[in-house]
């Protein structure tokens, strides 16, 4: 849902401080993705020793100009005629999320956001965020940031989801981060006008993945793809998701 993440030099000078790989160069072209269907569904309990088998991304890197900074999380996704699937593990030293209730603002504070443009038309896509503490998230647009202010907001997605906490939410004792699991009913892109089916082998889907972080200096946001722009919904930019057999 961000429109505007922190500074670039901010991060930068403070990324450098933490010891991140900021010598590599950045990485500005959009990322593919090639995802396997699995014949077990993984359990959603926040544990990952079952996802061996899924595909990873590369670490996401600073959205304003592909930059690596500390802050390097990597997905991993597969996928089955029941749901697309997700796990993300991120490192986070300040746990953040007072938000408890369905639809809070998760992004003002740390959270796992995905963009999905199923059809690629840069149109009706779907927002979903999952926080520390497990809360949800969900809307989808109708086009760029329509209707405003936050898509269509009481629409549910039918995803589930599990969190693997390591440390405690909120309070002043130093953190180690925590690890989401999610599973995406195909059903739920019925609204991007996608009969509710598993795709075909070699399709594409256009997909966005985030993690923000808050932090004492400000908020640190990274990407899969970088948007290169102070906004994180720019479905060009979205990487691309190809299913394999």
């Amino acid at each position: 849902m961000p429109r505007v993440i922190v500074p670039i030099a901010l991060a930068l000078l403070a990324s450098s401080a933490s010891g991140c790989a900021c010598g590599e160069p950045p990485r500005t072209s959009i990322p593919e993705l090639h995802v396997p269907r699995t014949s077990r569904a993984p359990s959603l309990d926040g544990e990952l020793s079952e996802w061996d088998g899924a595909a990873r991304t590369e670490t996401f890197v600073h959205t304003m100009d592909g930059s690596h900074l500390a802050l390097a999380p990597s997905a991993r996704v597969m996928w089955d005629d029941a749901a697309l699937y997700l796990a993300i593990e991120v490192e986070d030293a300040m746990l953040r999320a007072p938000g408890t209730e369905r639809d809070d603002h998760l992004w003002e504070h740390d959270c796992v956001e995905l963009m999905i443009d199923p059809d690629g038309d840069e149109r009706r896509y779907l927002e979903l965020q999952i926080s520390p503490r497990g809360a949800i998230f969900d809307t989808w647009f109708d086009t760029y940031r329509a209707p405003q202010p936050f898509g269509h907001v009481t629409w549910s997605s039918g995803l589930e989801s599990a969190v693997e906490v390591r440390g405690t939410i909120d309070d002043a004792e130093a953190d180690e981060g925590y690890a989401v699991e999610l599973a995406i009913p195909w059903s739920a892109f019925v609204v991007a006008g996608r009969e509710p089916r598993p795709p075909e082998a070699g399709e594409t889907f256009r997909l966005q993945l985030y993690v923000l972080d808050e932090r004492e200096d400000g908020q640190w946001g990274v990407g899969w793809s970088a948007p290169m722009v102070g906004d994180f919904h720019v479905p060009a930019r979205f990487g691309r998701l190809v299913f394999d057999p």
